[in-house]
């Protein structure tokens, strides 16, 4: 034991005697008193006081070693019950069993506590994953109603939000199953562009709606290894940012010319403060673009890095306000998660 442990226990112990202390000191100084005043020899006082010194030092140093022993026993205990309580050492008084009551009392409202936010979280997670399925059949219906019906009017702007709303739905199953995503993984090795063409064009109408936007599509060589469904949602959700950001002007997606394994998904849009770019991949951070009308949700760009993290990809984004945003995903590093 270092003496920077064993010195702040040992203070401790000293405060927590200073009482004692004080009272041999007021007894031995009674003592030389009395003698004085008597004018008794001073060999008397002497030799008692260097008897109940060294009887008290006994009692202090093995008094010591108990504190020690229990402030020991007490850090192992802290350092055990992350998930639940520890017994406690055998308490010596009645003030310490009462303090032990108050402990077990508290621990017993915190386990009620978490078994029924657990309950109502399960609860929860079960509504909103049956009422994602759900809501998916009417959704389903209006696009097969579009489709049968070119020729009604706003049949493009129809078909954008309907889009968004399927996104929607998306993003929250995205979110309800992220926590055991490893359950649904299925890696394998995957065509780059042939990926990169059918996540494309599945959010192609906002892009036929925007009409001043136009997207470029570079060669894709190669394959990557990764899930083709969770990376098929992200590419779509950094997509329809682009397109959502990018009002008038060009997305264009490349490989990076540095490095080959680093897919770019750059737009010439409204780009991203340098203020909020540390805060991006946070769980339900919007930013000046998200507050400035666009109604962002803030879990689009935390649940793409949540995902990459676990396929073994990386994410990172540079931007200039006024020139544009270019997310760039790695599939060089890391290592994906299946258990």
């Amino acid at each position: 034991m270092g003496a920077r442990e064993l010195l702040p226990v040992f203070f401790s112990y000293c405060r927590r005697m200073l009482r004692a202390f004080l009272l041999v000191a007021l007894g031995g100084a009674t003592l030389f008193v009395v003698t004085i005043l008597y004018r008794a020899p001073l060999e008397l006082p002497l030799y008692t006081c260097c008897l109940v010194g060294a009887v008290g030092a006994v009692f202090f140093f093995s008094g010591f070693a108990r504190y020690y022993r229990r402030h020991a026993a007490l850090r192992m205990l802290r350092a055990q019950c992350a998930t639940k309580l520890a017994a406690l050492p055998a308490p010596r008084d009645i003030l310490e069993k009462d303090y032990g009551d108050i402990i077990a009392a508290l621990e017993r409202n915190r386990l009620s506590a978490a078994a029924d936010a657990a309950h109502r979280e399960a609860d929860a997670t079960e509504y909103y994953t049956l009422w994602s399925h759900q809501i998916k059949t009417p959704l389903a219906a209006m696009r097969l109603l579009l489709q049968e019906s070119p020729d009604i009017p706003g049949r493009s702007a129809f078909a954008q939000e309907l889009f968004k709303a399927e996104q929607y739905v998306d993003m929250v199953l995205g979110y309800l199953r992220i926590g055991s995503i490893h359950a649904d993984l299925s890696p394998q090795e995957v065509p780059l562009e042939a990926l990169v063409r059918e996540s494309v064009k599945k959010v192609s109408t906002l892009f036929i709606h925007q009409k001043s936007t136009t997207l470029q599509i570079s060669s894709l060589p190669g394959t990557v290894l990764t899930d083709k469904k969770w990376f098929s949602f992200v590419l779509e959700q950094i997509l329809t940012n682009a397109a959502k950001y990018t009002p008038r002007g060009t997305v264009r997606v490349y490989l990076a010319k540095d490095s080959p394994d680093t897919l770019v998904v750059e737009d010439t849009g409204l780009g991203i403060r340098a203020e909020d770019l540390p805060r991006i991949f946070e769980r339900g951070f919007t930013g000046y673009n998200g507050r400035g009308g666009q109604r962002s949700t803030g879990l689009g760009l935390y649940l793409c890095h949540e995902v990459l993290q676990k396929l073994g990809h990386t994410i990172s984004i540079r931007s200039e306000p006024g020139k544009g945003t270019a997310v760039c995903i790695c599939f060089a590093r890391g290592t994906l998660v299946v258990e």
